[in-house]
């Protein structure tokens, strides 16, 4: 029983430690293994990397984001908030309608550690079935408001069949809006396989042509994150 209580505080506190290194802005890891821990990298040695868009604001910027994307023939995953979809189902259908792909970014930005079991669930589960209403298309990948994850949250979503992402490279987009930062942390941590968090904001948008031209100069490729991690 010792042993048992030891082992168990053992992994509690690998958790924790991986969480405070893995979950914070600028963060790089490994591949976490799906089923006990969220995913932060894909496991590949070619130059692919995938944008992640974390959407509960920002419509205007959204869709010059998709524009931009089709331009340069790029792909990119929106993880959608579901109380946004609600007041923006033509964006939504826009995005759907393009070459990027939709995954879940609960319903009311919450703090999923913190919610119970059914209500974590259900945070998940509702903005499924809105995000399915508007696109006709099922969400097999969620990111977690604010990065708030642990062990119970990547079990709950694998009850409905999802995988738990969280990111490799944050911009910090949400906070400072400089041009100039944002780019530098793309490129500070621009490696095969990273997973670029970033949001719609005004002077990412003024960014991404440059990152874009950074990564395509070194011979990397753009993919959904679902194209990436497989």
């Amino acid at each position: 029983m010792q042993r048992i209580k030891e082992a168990f505080l053992i992994n509690l506190l690998i958790t924790a430690m991986l969480f405070m290194v893995f979950g914070v802005a600028e963060s790089e890891s490994d591949t976490a293994v799906f089923g006990q821990m969220p995913i932060y990298r894909a496991e590949t040695e070619d130059k692919n990397i995938a944008l992640m868009i974390n959407v509960y604001e920002g419509a205007e910027y959204v869709l010059e984001y998709l524009e931009l994307f089709e331009k340069e023939n790029i792909r990119a995953t929106f993880f959608i908030g579901g109380c946004w979809a609600e007041k923006n189902r033509s964006v939504v259908e826009k995005i759907a309608d393009s070459q990027n792909e939709i995954g879940n970014h609960g319903y009311n930005h919450k703090l999923h550690t913190k919610l119970s079991e059914e209500d974590s669930i259900n945070e998940i589960k509702k903005t499924n079935e809105l995000l399915k209403d508007i696109t006709g298309k099922d969400c097999t990948l969620f990111a977690p408001p604010s990065g708030d994850v642990n062990e119970q949250v990547v079990k709950q979503a694998e009850k409905l069949k999802m995988q738990t992402v969280m990111w490799s490279a944050d911009t910090i987009d949400w906070r400072d809006q400089s041009v100039k930062k944002i780019y530098d942390r793309v490129e500070r941590n621009l490696k095969p396989g990273v997973l670029v968090l970033m949001h719609p904001t005004a002077a990412t948008l003024k960014a991404l042509p440059e990152i874009i031209l950074l990564c395509k100069s070194q011979g990397y490729t753009f993919m959904t994150v679902s194209e990436i991690i497989k």
